[in-house]
C-alpha cells in the first residue's frame, strides 16, 4: 500500500513538473539558440476576424504551418505571446520589462502535416487595444524553436497586419474611396445596391503601380472600398505556388518587398481580405527595371580658358576658307 501511494505521490509531482515546464522560457524565446522554428518560407499566415456559427464570440485567426524540430519531429504545442508595445521592445529586454508580455494557453495539435488554426478569443483581451503577437513553437524536450513573424490587430477596429506591417500600424487611416469614372473606364460599374460591401474590394480599381530602388520594390496602390485589409502574396517558382509576404491595412497603400540578385521577374497577388472580393495580379520585371547609374566617360573640360581656344579655332578656320573663297574668285 505504502509503494502504491508513494507512486502516485510521484506521479502527481511528475504531472505537475510538466504542467510548470509547460510556461515559456522568454531568455530562452528571444536570446537562446534555436535550432528549429519559423523561417521566410515557412511562417504564419494571418486570416481574418470572424464569428463562428451559433455564437456571439468574435475571433482572429492565425494559420500556423506544423513545424518539426531538430531531431525532424513533429511540434504539437504552439504559443501565443502577446503585448501592446510592437516585439521589437522585448528582442532585447530585460526579464522585467518582458514581464508584460501575455502568454496564452498552449495550442495543441496531432496533426502531422498540413496547417493549425490558431483562434484568440475576443474574451481574452480587451477589444479596444491593439496587441502585436508572436507564434512560439515548443517541442517535446520543452525549447522554444525560431518564433514567427510579428502579426497586430484591434478587435474593435477589425483592422489587422503582419510583418514590416506592424510597424506602422497605428498611423492615421484614411476612408478608402474610388471615382465610379475610374470604373466605368474599364467598363467595370456595378449597381451598388446589388453588390454592397459584402462583395469585398475589387482590386482591379486600386491602379496598383511600383517602382524600384536600391535593390527593393516599393508596391503602391489606391485604398479601395468594402476590404479593410489586403493580402500580398508572390509566386515561388521553387514550389510553383504563391507565399504571403504578408497582410497590411489596405489604406497602408504601400508595400515594400527585397528581392534577390538573381530574381528576373516576380508576380505578386493582391488579395482583399474582411470580405470576398476580387484578386489582381501584378507583374514586376526587375531584370530591366534594376537601378543603372549612368557613367560619363572623357568629360570635355569647359571654362574661360577652354572657350577662347575654341574661338580661336573658329576664326582660323573661317580666315583659311576666306582666302581659299578669293583665290579661286582671283
Amino acid at each position: 500500500m505504502k509503494k502504491q501511494l508513494s507512486l502516485l505521490t510521484m506521479l502527481a509531482l511528475g504531472s505537475a513538473a510538466v504542467a510548470s515546464a509547460a510556461t515559456l522560457d522568454l531568455n530562452l524565446v528571444f536570446d537562446g539558440q534555436r535550432e528549429f522554428g519559423y523561417s521566410e518560407n515557412q511562417n504564419i499566415t494571418v486570416e481574418w476576424f470572424q464569428t463562428k456559427e451559433n455564437s456571439d464570440t468574435p475571433e482572429f485567426l492565425v494559420t500556423t504551418p506544423i513545424l518539426k524540430d531538430a531531431k525532424d519531429e513533429v511540434v504539437g504545442e504552439y504559443y501565443i505571446l502577446l503585448a501592446e508595445k510592437p516585439m521589437s521592445n522585448y528582442t532585447a529586454a530585460d526579464s522585467t520589462v518582458r514581464d508584460e508580455l501575455i502568454e496564452l494557453p498552449a495550442y495543441e495539435t496531432m496533426d502531422l502535416n498540413g496547417t493549425y488554426d490558431l483562434v484568440i478569443e475576443q474574451a481574452k483581451v480587451n477589444s479596444g487595444t491593439t496587441y502585436y503577437g508572436v507564434v512560439v513553437p515548443l517541442d517535446d524536450n520543452v525549447q522554444p524553436g525560431s518564433y514567427s513573424n510579428e502579426f497586430c490587430f484591434n478587435f474593435k477596429t477589425k483592422k489587422y497586419a503582419e510583418g514590416n506591417a506592424c510597424a506602422n500600424f497605428e498611423e492615421k487611416k484614411v476612408e478608402a474611396t474610388v471615382d465610379a469614372s475610374k470604373k466605368e473606364d474599364k467598363g467595370l460599374l456595378e449597381e451598388e445596391d446589388e453588390h454592397g460591401a459584402a462583395d469585398g474590394a475589387d482590386m482591379s480599381m486600386a491602379d496598383i503601380s511600383h517602382y524600384i530602388q536600391g535593390g527593393t520594390v516599393t508596391l503602391t496602390w489606391t485604398a479601395v472600398p468594402y476590404s479593410e485589409n489586403v493580402e500580398i502574396r508572390i509566386f515561388d517558382t521553387a514550389t510553383a505556388d504563391y507565399k504571403t509576404l504578408g497582410t497590411v491595412p489596405m489604406s497602408q497603400e504601400k508595400f515594400q518587398y527585397t528581392y534577390k540578385d538573381s530574381d528576373q521577374e516576380l508576380l505578386f497577388a493582391f488579395i482583399p481580405r474582411d470580405s470576398k472580393g476580387k484578386e489582381y495580379r501584378y507583374d514586376v520585371n526587375v531584370r530591366h527595371e534594376a537601378d543603372v547609374t549612368p557613367t560619363i566617360k572623357n568629360v570635355p573640360a569647359t571654362g574661360p580658358v577652354e572657350d577662347f581656344f575654341v574661338m580661336v579655332a573658329i576664326t582660323l578656320a573661317l580666315y583659311v576658307g576666306y582666302r581659299v573663297f578669293v583665290r579661286k574668285a582671283d
